[in-house]
């Protein structure tokens, strides 16, 4: 970033908008070019007025009481010596507002020629580039820090309580990844009060200061999950795939010209493991899980979304290694084709800012997207590129039936021998394995409510009291089945089975079913 910035202001770049919620490390980045580039810096906001840093006792000292910004701007034209930089400090407030004395002096400053060696520095916390101002603006945004970084903010804490160890090993430091520079602050400093030192107990600390630094975003959760591929029942080509892969982040991998892969796009019947699916795949390669819900993006304020989503998918790119969930992805996504008449165009342009990171991102991110309504997915997210591989996930087969009826009886301490399990798959045909799952929870309810074991009996008893989706939504599926085929891979092996047409017309619809997509 400081190469970014002293370049810039080498090329008399007269106003560099630099964006992070980070003021000291702003400050720090400014101090670093005007000492590479052997220049003074002033510092401006609203309540303090204009101080000037004195790079001797590395302290701001007061210049003058400026309050307004139209008159800070005029200090810089007028006032401000040469080989100088002047950061004004939240700027962002007074450019929403568009004010056009203020945009039309910003213009002029950027738009001329004669300064000599000064240029303005906006800090920022989001990034904001007014229409007026979109062709002229120079703009760097700081990442959050990184290891590097991070060890420096760590040490700086273990002296500040006094402590005496001096070397701090990566894999606590990388527990730290994806903070801000006051957030990891705060998370070290109460590990070293609790824990004396910063060691490898410490982890589990940090972790936990993470997950509710991350969680108070409110657009990403921080999962635990103890599911393992082999919870999953069935998708025997999906898993197969994930397998193959689970090395392909490493740096063996890169040296054999393997790629990183991008990620996946999970369609399918509701019900059927997609969810799970990212919770195993994160298991498995014992990755962080990050559950991203684009729907609590949106803003009322101008730009409010748009910087929302960079906001989450930077703290992926700084947890990576990592595994991003978009859950029900067309939900947060839907209108986007009447984006432009309904909201302004906020909705497209989230929906471009996040296909633009999916296309070009380098970091180890892999992302997980599921869907269950196929018609409401922009063509755009489709296309290769964005994702390594499209997966339909379908009914599961009479032999993953078997699967997930012998991994939900045995999760509840049941011995399997006891069990039939050809005929409970057989009789839950067209089942989903949410559905299994809910006949064997329904099965245990009798089965304690009657003062006795759980048995064959009792499954196949709710098996025929259940009405599963694949007949209240036959003609829809059959319809969705044969959209995947030509469009995406099958998650499972064998056979597809048939599903009850006949059945499924004679069920009487609610309104509100005739619109589903499976039903179009």
């Amino acid at each position: 970033m400081n190469t970014d910035l002293e370049l810039l202001i080498k090329a008399k770049a007269n106003v560099i908008e630099v964006v992070s919620y980070e003021d000291k490390r702003i400050q720090g980045f400014v101090n670093q070019a005007a000492k590479n580039l052997n220049m003074s810096w002033y510092f401006w906001n609203e309540v303090n007025g204009l101080s000037r840093f004195d790079s001797k006792t590395k302290k701001f000292e007061k210049e003058e009481d400026i309050s307004d910004y139209l008159d800070i701007l005029n200090f810089f034209t007028n006032n401000l010596e040469d080989n100088a930089l002047l950061v004004l400090q939240d700027f962002h407030h007074v450019l929403q507002k568009e004010d056009a004395k203020i945009l039309r002096k910003i213009r002029e400053i950027l738009q001329n020629k004669s300064i000599n060696n000064r240029a303005i520095i906006l800090s920022m916390p989001i990034k904001c580039v007014p229409d007026d101002l979109s062709k002229e603006l120079s703009v760097v945004e700081i990442g959050l820090p990184d290891l590097r970084v991070l060890r420096t903010i760590a040490l700086n804490c273990l002296n500040e309580y006094d402590s005496k160890q001096s070397e701090i090993e990566d894999s606590v430091l990388e527990a730290g990844l994806g903070l801000t520079i006051m957030e990891a602050e705060l998370a070290f400093s109460k590990a070293i009060i609790e824990l004396k030192k910063l060691d490898t107990n410490s982890i589990p600390f940090i972790v936990k200061e993470k997950e509710s630094i991350i969680k108070k975003t409110g657009l990403l959760e921080y999962y635990h999950t103890s599911t393992e591929l082999g919870n999953v029942g069935g998708l025997e080509n999906l898993k197969d795939w994930i397998n193959k892969r689970g090395r392909s982040f490493t740096a063996k991998a890169k040296e054999f010209g393997v790629e990183t892969p991008k990620g996946i796009m999970l369609l399918g019947v509701p019900g059927c493991g997609k969810s799970l699916t990212a919770k195993a795949v994160a298991k498995s390669w014992n990755y962080p899980l990050l559950r991203f819900d684009i729907g609590k993006v949106f803003g009322g304020v101008v730009g409010e979304s748009e910087q929302n989503v960079r906001k989450a998918l930077d703290i992926a790119k700084a947890i990576a290694p990592c595994v991003l969930w978009i859950d029900e992805i067309e939900k947060g996504l839907s209108g986007v084709q009447s984006s432009g008449q309904t909201d302004g165009g906020t909705t497209s342009r989230v929906f471009g800012t996040l296909l633009t990171w999916m296309q070009e991102k380098t970091e180890p991110v892999f992302v997980i997207a599921t869907a269950n309504d196929i018609k409401q997915l922009p063509p755009e997210l489709m296309r290769k590129g964005r994702f390594d591989e499209v997966f339909f996930v379908d009914l599961p087969r009479v032999e993953e039936r078997k699967k997930i009826f012998q991994i939900h009886i045995e999760s509840r301490k049941r011995k399997i021998s006891n069990f039939n399990l050809d005929e409970l798959a057989n009789g839950a045909k067209g089942f989903s394995g949410s559905e299994i799952e809910e006949c064997v929870k329904e099965a245990l309810h009798t089965a304690f409510s009657e003062d006795k074991e759980l048995t064959q009996e009792y499954i196949l008893k709710a098996i025929k009291e259940t009405v599963p989706l694949s007949i209240t939504m036959g003609e829809g599926l059959r319809k969705l089945r044969e959209w995947a085929k030509f469009r995406a891979r099958q998650a499972s092996t064998g056979t597809v089975e048939d599903v009850d047409i006949e059945r499924s017309k004679a069920i009487p619809k609610l309104r509100s079913e005739v619109s589903n997509p499976f039903l179009d």
